[in-house]
């Protein structure tokens, strides 16, 4: 899914790795009324330690919109569960 403030806006139509990078790229549909903001940026989220990941669309503040077919480059990878327990039981700055 794609998300923005916790409504399903769009879906994820595929996923690639830039072997120039090893960044991921994925391409997603938006609803046609979502106008988002061209400063937007794009997380990877968890629905949760059991979940799923889904994409969440974080609208900046620009009177700019992005165009269809647009680059978002603004981007985040989701944080992991696992390691964030692990910080926490272990109480370290690991």
């Amino acid at each position: 899914d794609v998300r923005l403030a916790g409504v399903k806006v769009g879906s994820i139509l595929n996923m690639e790795l830039d072997p120039q990078t090893f960044r991921a790229e994925t391409r997603f549909t938006v609803q046609e009324e979502v106008a988002l903001p061209e400063d937007s940026a794009v997380i990877v989220s968890s629905e949760g330690l059991l979940g799923g990941n889904f994409l969440e669309i974080l609208p900046g503040g620009s009177d700019f919109t992005i165009e269809p077919g647009s680059e978002i480059e603004d981007t985040q990878s989701s944080v992991s569960i696992v390691q964030l327990l692990l910080k926490f039981v272990s109480g370290g700055d690991e």
